[in-house]
């Protein structure tokens, strides 16, 4: 049965924004429910801002706008659309990084050594990021109804954390909060939805795809920050300790959703890597296996924020009308 190019676009959105840190419950807490009530309001903004940068960028793939380079030359500069062009490919390269950092640590959960999580992690997801946007569109349409599945059960069966209080300050920032973790999730997103764009046939299409993108992400976060909201601090991978505590067979379950999750956020940026330089090029981010093997909790504290901060100028550009662009209908 043929999948509606809105569904399979749609889901492929889903599939390259939940991953390395959604499943775990890292960026949940990191950037929504470690402030409490107030991270709801955060997700709502998050949908909001998914849906609406979503629709852009397909609709600017459609228009011909397909290669993030152009983007960048079209509406910076050329010397700063160099700069931005360098800071993409540091970008694409430090997710790969996080992505195998939270294959390692799953890994290291059932018991195997951290080294072969590492391994195991790049040279699938590079394999099938080889394939291009048929391997990935396949790859998010496998995972991404088996992880709504086990995190819709993982949260209604796990006890929520028990609610604390919030410093003022403390609270107040869960605005910037949100626009970082949705800046740094829209910076290999809109990448993919822009090479995507050419399948869609209309600008209706187009929009019906990223709002049921923004819709189901939405749902994902409200599911996560309901068993998180109030955490005074989270382990590496706190969804997956909250489904250990429920029974040892979920835990093992939710851990390989995470698994899976981490691997369609590695094959989509080795997706755009292979669009942007060329598919030679792709086994070179075995090299990725030289970086410090640092903690992946701490990888998403510390690196996230810095990435969302630098990667609002990579997709701001979404919103300048290009001169000359024929808009279709």
């Amino acid at each position: 049965m043929r999948i509606p190019v809105v569904v399979a676009v749609g889901i492929t959105y889903v599939g390259t924004v939940v991953g390395a840190g959604f499943a775990s419950g890292q960026e949940v807490w990191q950037f929504f429910s470690r402030f409490g009530s107030m991270g709801a309001w955060g997700i709502i903004l998050a949908a909001v801002i998914f849906a609406v940068v979503g629709g852009m960028a397909l609709d600017r793939g459609r228009s011909g706008i397909d290669d993030f380079g152009k983007l960048l030359l079209q509406s910076y500069p050329p010397g700063i659309a160099k700069v931005l062009d360098g800071m993409t490919a540091a970008f694409l390269v430090l997710g790969l990084v996080v992505c195998t950092a939270g294959g390692a640590s799953t890994m290291a959960g059932w018991g195997l050594p951290r080294w072969f999580g590492y391994v195991a992690t790049l040279v699938l997801t590079l394999l099938i990021g080889y394939g291009g946007r048929q391997s990935l569109t396949k790859a998010n349409l496998v995972v991404v109804p088996y992880l709504a599945a086990i995190t819709l059960v993982t949260s209604v069966l796990a006890h929520p954390a028990s609610p604390r209080s919030l410093q003022p300050s403390h609270s107040s920032i869960w605005f910037l909060a949100a626009i970082l973790y949705v800046s740094y999730n829209l910076f290999t997103a809109t990448m993919v939805l822009l090479g995507m764009g050419n399948q869609i046939r209309s600008r209706r299409e187009g929009w019906g795809a990223a709002v049921l993108g923004a819709v189901v992400l939405g749902i994902f976060l409200f599911l996560e920050h309901r068993v998180l909201n109030g955490l005074a601090s989270a382990t590496d991978l706190p969804m997956v300790t909250m489904a250990v505590q429920v029974h040892s067979l979920l835990g093992w379950l939710y851990a390989l959703s995470l698994w899976l999750a981490l691997l369609t956020t590695g094959v989509s940026i080795v997706f755009v890597f292979r669009q942007r330089y060329g598919p030679a090029l792709v086994p070179a981010l075995m090299l990725t296996l030289l970086f410090p093997q640092w903690s992946f909790g701490t990888l998403v504290s510390r690196l996230y924020p810095v990435m969302g901060s630098l990667a609002v100028m990579l997709w701001l550009p979404l919103f300048v009308s290009a001169k000359g662009e024929k808009k279709a209908p």
